[in-house]
């Protein structure tokens, strides 16, 4: 495999898996053998769903199926469990040429560089280990894995502490953060450090009045990427009429949010027994109002059937179907919970064949004891056979 990296793109080559991801708009493309062909799945995660911080949360939102709010205890992820979890996803490396022809050295980034922040903090360690310093022809830092981005899993923006250095590290070494929140706690500070690090920022739309002044705040340090999250279901059908409708007439949020992304209810948490999904009818009606008010319209992969189903006799639904990707659980992402544990994806945690994870933060690598673990094939497998059951258990949106 080989990996070609600017500061601003990403391509990597193999047989029989490629991809290419524009760091700057989002951009992605992704193909087999041939440009037609769809690989199964990649040979590590694209994109990592990190949980960062549960437990207490202002938001304490209906539908949390991670039952934030509900509970006073919070737990955080420290810095340095983010740093070895990370580099165990991205697969880094520390590359040493010599002036005198040695062979190159090559170690892999791991828990025992500790209290490096940088780039340059793990050149100068890396030129501690060699005695003769001045042989030293180049140290090279960069990602062997595939990953791309790292959607952040969060309470609060600040509940915990170490948020936004993890975002500036995954920065330094060329992956690209995201987040959504609640935005109740959105300051110029917190959007002006959003706006230096993140590639894109979603709002989960709960308080109007503080999404749309966050929208405002985020646009005017300069952030692009700013998107609407909204679980559809049957109490939030005409609420995300009211939204579109404020997107066409409210000066702070007027062509600034780039998309309305419509979440599946999932029965799981805060929201169990509360909430009817959208029929068919119901979803079509939403997306047929969007497109004709030429606003952005998105959909998580659980939605993707949903989707795929209401736009089935659309004149373009070849094209449109190819921007629809259903569950790619284990396949092209991961999910790792704020105890360092992974899960084939975050609504499967603690369900069904995944009552138990994967300890990322025990395991000597990510490739071999974590991605090409015998429980990850397994559930791979039967995602891609279509064998799981339709179950939050299952892990998959039909």
């Amino acid at each position: 495999m080989q990996i070609l990296e600017t500061s601003r793109e990403k391509l990597v080559k193999s047989e029989d898996y490629n991809s290419y991801f524009n760091k700057e708009t989002g951009f992605f493309a992704r193909w087999g053998a041939r440009k037609q062909d769809n690989p199964a799945y990649a040979p590590m995660p694209e994109i990592l769903d990190l949980e960062i911080s549960a437990g207490k949360c202002m938001g304490k939102c209906p539908e949390c199926y991670k039952c934030n709010g509900a509970v006073e205890e919070t737990h955080n992820m420290t810095f340095e469990e983010f740093k070895d979890i990370f580099h165990k996803v991205a697969k880094t490396k520390v590359i040493t040429t010599f002036k005198s022809g040695f062979p190159s050295i090559s170690a892999d980034i791991n828990s025992s560089w500790e209290n490096c922040n940088t780039k340059e903090d793990y050149i100068n360690r890396a030129k501690e280990i060699y005695t003769y310093q001045d042989d030293i022809k180049d140290i090279r830092i960069y990602n062997e894995g595939l990953l791309q981005q790292i959607a952040f899993g969060i309470c609060d923006i600040g509940t915990n502490p170490d948020f936004f250095k993890m975002l500036a590290y995954c920065r330094e070494f060329d992956v690209i953060p995201n987040y959504t929140c609640h935005a109740l706690d959105m300051n110029e500070e917190y959007a002006k450090l959003t706006a230096k690090y993140c590639g894109a920022v979603a709002i989960s739309v709960y308080n109007k009045e503080k999404s749309y002044n966050a929208v405002k705040m985020l646009a005017d340090t300069g952030m692009k990427q700013i998107n609407f999250h909204v679980i559809a279901h049957d109490k939030s059908y005409n609420k995300i009429f009211s939204i579109l409708d404020d997107l066409t007439t409210d000066e702070r949020i007027k062509g600034k949010v780039k998309a309305v992304v419509l979440l599946k209810y999932k029965p799981k948490g805060n929201g169990v027994g509360k909430f009817k999904h959208l029929s068919d009818e119901q979803y079509r009606e939403i997306i047929n109002y969007a497109t004709e008010r030429n606003i952005g319209i998105g959909f998580d992969s659980c939605s993707a059937h949903a989707y795929l189903r209401v736009i089935k006799d659309d004149k373009d639904y070849d094209k449109k179907a190819m921007c629809a990707e259903p569950c790619e659980s284990a396949c092209f992402s991961s999910y790792i919970n704020h105890k360092g544990e992974f899960f084939a994806c975050s609504f499967c945690e603690n369900e069904g064949m995944w009552k138990e994870g994967i300890p990322v933060l025990e395991a000597p690598d990510f490739e071999e004891s974590v991605w090409n673990n015998y429980q990850t094939i397994r559930f791979r497998k039967m995602l891609l056979n279509n064998e799981l059951p339709l179950t939050i258990g299952g892990g998959i949106g039909q």
